[in-house]
């Protein structure tokens, strides 16, 4: 798998703050600290050698199982999707 590039970290982030806007279910406050657990456990991403789609969402049931519980339904599948797309697109396969 190759690496994740930053074009695809800011895209990652905007999908994680679009849900972020539609969750009714923190306030404000919570929100902020939610904001800023994300933006760190994504920009984690970037020091990943071989991150996987099912690594990176394993990684972030753990750690962001709170964020997860406020984000409107089927978020997590669509977010996974997502990752396997981005990840396995065959134009990011380097050819040799």
């Amino acid at each position: 798998m190759p690496r994740i590039t930053d074009l695809e970290i800011l895209e990652i982030r905007k999908v994680f703050e679009e849900a972020l806007n539609q969750a009714r279910r923190a306030d404000k406050r919570q929100k902020m600290r939610m904001r800023r657990k994300i933006r760190d456990e994504v920009y984690n991403l970037l020091t990943w050698e071989k991150p996987t789609p099912t690594g990176i969402m394993n990684r972030w049931e753990e750690r962001l199982q709170d964020i997860f519980k406020v984000m409107p339904y089927g978020f997590k599948e669509e977010l996974f999707k997502m990752l396997i797309d981005k990840m396995q697109n065959p134009l990011r396969i380097k050819k040799t």
